[in-house]
């Protein structure tokens, strides 16, 4: 329905009277679609009408957002015109501050990521590194969104995985910071040449940063001699307190949890063979020996992490919102080190796969 050209009849005009709260009056006005049918009430489809500040009986416009009320049916935005997410709450909060709900916009700004960010509940002085889809945003420019956080954590710092295991594969080849592409998605290479942004020299598991501490921060990666060090950029996310966000990418990439295999020294995670690969950047040439990811078991063998969403949102170790379109999981770099710890301590194997648990 996003974009569609739509007729509402309006059956509660501005300033009318919820027909059973008496205590609602309709601050703008609300009908329905003709001719459609909710799939949970049977209903025909709700609409909230934004532009005018008088009743109307009919309207004709776009469907420029959906709000997806929880276990409710939508409803939906219909306007001639763009407005912001902030706008759309403030306008329809008369009645959706009773529902718990997310929009999904039919184009999303830089101030509309901007605002989702302050919503939930970040502070401009966190650390925060993004496993991301683009397209899990909606319609927004790439750049719009790596702007939209460089402003919002102004204070802290921005990282993104710009890992190239699936590039450098063989012994001898040489990464490059600057030409050698990320694999781990379109909105990490644009981040990687986004000026502000430096990449470390981490052959196969580089990442990239923004903002506060950014050199000190990177060059953690400089002395490593695994895939994921303990010691490294991701291994020391829990010192940084950071909070990891899952935007439209499952648990499975999270990068995170391999260094604490690594410090638990966990079998079966390596290959035999130790590598010998090249970096260079910023006038600096280094060489790097380590083994790559390999198991027996499996061969996306972190597709099993996936199982612990359920019990990190149960346990407060994560929590779920959207920022611009996308489903976003932000899950706390010490807690999960925690309880992931303790999980190892208890069965070693537990990602070996599928397989539930008992917390």
């Amino acid at each position: 329905m996003l974009g569609k050209k739509v007729t509402v009849l309006i059956d509660r005009p501005i300033g009318s009277l919820h027909p059973t709260e008496k205590d609602i009056t309709y601050e703008v006005n609300y009908g329905y679609i003709p001719n459609t049918c909710s799939t949970i009430d049977h209903e025909e489809l709700d609409a909230y009408i934004l532009d005018a500040d008088y009743p109307l009986e009919i309207y004709e416009g776009q469907v420029i957002a959906i709000l997806h009320r929880e276990n409710e049916e939508d409803k939906y935005i219909v306007s001639n015109r763009m407005y912001s997410k902030q706008e759309i709450i403030e306008k329809t909060y008369f009645m959706e501050q009773y529902f718990k709900s997310h929009i999904e916009m039919l184009h999303t700004t830089k101030e509309d990521i901007i605002y989702d960010l302050k919503s939930s509940g970040f502070s401009k002085e966190d650390i925060v590194l993004i496993h991301s889809s683009l397209k899990s945003f909606g319609s927004i420019k790439g750049e719009d969104i790596i702007t939209a956080f460089m402003e919002y954590f102004s204070q802290g710092l921005v990282i993104f995985p710009t890992h190239t295991w699936a590039s450098i594969q063989t012994d001898g080849q040489i990464f490059d910071t600057e030409q050698t592409p990320s694999c781990v998605g379109a909105l990490t290479n644009i981040a990687r040449k986004t000026k502000g942004f430096k990449r470390s020299l981490h052959p196969t598991h580089s990442v990239c940063a923004f903002g506060r501490g950014k050199e000190t921060y990177l060059d953690l990666d400089l002395k490593s001699s695994t895939p994921v060090s303990p010691k490294g950029c991701f291994g020391k996310l829990k010192d940084y307190h950071a909070k990891i966000l899952f935007m439209g990418a499952p648990l499975s990439k999270n990068t995170f949890i391999h260094s604490i295999e690594e410090e638990m020294c966990v079998e079966d995670r390596f290959t035999e063979h130790i590598y010998h690969f090249t970096s260079k950047g910023y006038g600096v040439e280094k060489e790097y020996t380590m083994p790559r990811h390999y198991s027996t078991k499996n061969a996306h063998l972190s597709e099993h992490y996936e199982k612990l969403l359920p019990h990190f949102l149960k346990l407060n170790i994560a929590y779920q919102t959207y920022i611009g379109n996308s489903l976003t999981y932000v899950v706390d770099a010490e807690k999960c080190y925690t309880y992931v710890k303790k999980l190892l301590e208890k069965n070693i194997h537990i990602f070996d796969d599928y397989e539930d648990y008992e917390d």
